[in-house]
């Protein structure tokens, strides 16, 4: 939002939490239910373009359809999709794709998943989760230690939470770093987390408003990318790009990643982090030491480059797909930075 913002698009926001960033838009609207949401939808729709809604849940999209028919494009940020997590498709879902004029995906491999899944035929892209120049900044030689986690995490007891999205059942590798001989903290995106993790060695924070969290970040030496998915069975962590890979490279912290496959893939091609086959590999962090500081380093050029102001001509190329319109060229002195994430 803010990348668009600063080369002069006009944005409003219809949602049902104030949460951080929601200040940034020109106006803001808030609905309760499906009634409000409609029908604030229905006073404001003539004044926009385009309708981006981000997912989830996957209802609201149909509700956008419902009221705008053909009238106006709707543009999908698919950034979970139950498809790929829980491996069916909800009608929800199926009626968000079929109610959709352009999709914007998280990864490769899910975007070939989905557009076979799916008989997509709409324009698409691939956009990671960047996050924007400018939310933290540091000195990059203060000192740093310890490792860090931030994110949702299940509650350890919750079984129904566990059996549906087992890949977040952090307490386990949590408790195993502190045994490994590090120390660990974790700022948990849940309360339940935050009060159900206190026993395992690790010093645990609340859900911290998101600017400052990220500069918390800033501290920590290691940033810890890793979740239950020791099968590698698990879609979701295999074929996704969380945002807590962008975060953490913007707070210049190099990732520990483990079981998490496309995730460690891009870890690896961008040398922003240390890659594992198995969580005790890691240990006290004590055999890779030598190599922190050139990770380090690159790291620092890496977080400067990989920014959503970078790559937002991206978005506005499936604009111009969804609308019909010519396409912008990549600027030339981003252009190599497209060819290396994405190949293009």
């Amino acid at each position: 939002m803010r990348a668009l913002k600063k080369i002069g698009y006009h944005l409003d926001g219809l949602t049902n939490m104030i949460s951080y960033g929601t200040n940034e838009f020109d106006s803001l609207h808030y609905f309760h239910d499906e009634r409000q949401f409609k029908n604030v939808l229905y006073d404001i729709k003539d004044k926009y373009d385009i309708i981006e809604y981000d997912n989830e849940p996957d209802a609201p999209v149909k509700w956008i359809k419902d009221v705008v028919g053909d009238t106006k494009k709707i543009i999908v940020d698919l950034h979970d999709l139950d498809s790929i997590r829980r491996e069916f498709i909800p009608i929800p879902e199926q009626e968000m794709f079929n109610s959709a004029d352009g999709l914007i995906y998280v990864s490769n491999p899910i975007r070939d998943i989905e557009n076979v899944l799916h008989g997509v035929t709409i324009p698409n892209t691939v956009l990671y989760p960047y996050c924007n120049e400018g939310i933290v900044d540091f000195d990059p030689e203060s000192p740093r230690k310890s490792l860090v986690y931030e994110g949702g995490a299940n509650p350890p007891d919750d079984e129904q939470l566990n059996a549906a999205f087992n890949y977040r059942s952090l307490y386990g590798i949590i408790k195993r770093l502190v045994e490994l001989g590090n120390e660990t903290h974790m700022f948990c995106g849940n309360v339940s987390a935050y009060k159900t993790y206190q026993d395992i060695g690790a010093v645990v924070y609340p859900p911290t408003e998101y600017n400052k969290m990220m500069k918390e970040l800033t501290k920590f030496k290691y940033g810890i990318l890793i979740f239950n998915n020791e099968t590698g069975t698990n879609r979701q962590v295999d074929l996704t790009m969380a945002n807590k890979t962008e975060e953490m490279m913007l707070a210049g912290i190099p990732v520990l990643a483990c079981w998490c496959k496309e995730m460690s893939r891009i870890v690896k091609k961008r040398g922003t982090g240390f890659v594992f086959n198995h969580i005790d590999e890691i240990g006290d962090c004590s055999s890779f030491e030598n190599k922190y500081r050139e990770v380090y380093q690159n790291v620092l050029q890496k977080r400067k480059e990989l920014v959503m102001e970078n790559f937002i001509v991206r978005y506005e190329n499936l604009i111009a797909d969804v609308l019909g319109l010519e396409r912008k060229g990549i600027p030339d002195h981003i252009q190599k930075l497209h060819n290396f994430e994405y190949g293009e």
